[in-house]
């Protein structure tokens, strides 16, 4: 065998040895490591694919590094323990995005859904939660105090939240014109008869809009389904009034049971526009 040959071959012997290791370092990339970058990365198949194969405690730390963390960072009961059960990637309309697997129908008893139209007068309210929220308890425990959060059906020990009170009637009189059928101009000036300032009653017409679109309004299982597999059929222009329902999955036992209002306008609007008055805060446990 000539020089050249052997050289040759040790060369090639060389090259098969680094192929062979380059490749045993080179490993796939499991869901426990993957980033949520990575996730993203993703097709939406792959996405569903992926997460449904995933642990608690993965699915506990891709929800947490996203940018779409409040699953975790707003619900102390919500663990790695439990996050299998207790978060889900919901499919809005084709759109993926973290959520928690809320009880279905808005949270609603079906048998006690109605609608806010039926309603009148006032009514004590609470939310635990932001502005942008359209979901809140209303009226107060036989001794004074707001639901807690197990009543609410909330994953969380404790919290302060938002109190005031709901003028039902006022509210009817804004969604009657609000969703009367005329144009923006029309329905401005009839909300500035009413009193409201410009910027409020643009507030009323575009929180109308979005509410239409909301999950718990036109996604899978929402309050009107669960108005219909109860039996009857509720006018949803006004929004809806029930009973929370209990909430049971993992190592969660949330109670439900408190009134609940889904309101067509949003938290916000309804405090600055005075449909929500005599606001402040409370501590629940």
């Amino acid at each position: 065998m000539s020089y050249q040959l052997i050289v040759k071959k040790f060369f090639l012997l060389i090259l098969v040895v680094c192929v062979i290791l380059a490749g045993c370092g080179t490993t796939k990339k499991t869901s426990a490591s993957m980033t949520y970058a990575d996730f993203k990365a993703l097709s939406p198949e792959q996405q569903k694919k992926t997460f449904s194969k995933m642990t608690g405690a993965e699915i506990y730390a891709l929800v947490k590094e996203s940018d779409e963390n409040w699953p975790v960072t707003a619900y102390d009961l919500i663990s790695p323990k439990n996050a299998k059960d207790t978060i889900v990637l919901f499919d809005s309309n084709g759109v993926l995005h973290f959520n928690l697997a809320w009880p279905c129908y808005g949270g609603f008893l079906p048998e006690s859904i109605i609608s806010i139209g039926e309603l009148s007068g006032t009514m004590d309210v609470s939310r635990d939660g932001g502005d942008g929220g359209c979901s809140m308890s209303s009226g107060k425990n036989a001794d004074g105090t707001y639901p807690n959060d197990s009543q609410r059906s909330v994953p969380k020990s404790s919290a302060k939240v938002r109190i005031g009170t709901f003028d039902i009637d006022a509210y009817k009189k804004v969604m009657d014109i609000v969703t009367n059928g005329q144009n923006d101009e029309i329905r401005l000036s009839m909300l500035a008869e009413l009193g409201y300032a410009k910027d409020i009653a643009e507030r009323f017409i575009s929180d109308q809009a979005a509410w239409l679109h909301r999950d718990e309004v036109a996604g899978k299982d929402n309050i009107a389904d669960g108005a219909k597999k109860a039996g009857h059929t509720v006018e949803s222009k006004y929004g809806y009034y029930g009973v929370t329902a209990p909430w049971k999955v993992g190592d969660l036992n949330l109670s439900g049971m408190a009134g609940q209002l889904n309101t067509v306008l949003r938290w916000g609007t309804l405090c600055d526009s005075g449909l929500i008055y005599n606001t402040g805060t409370a501590e629940i446990h």
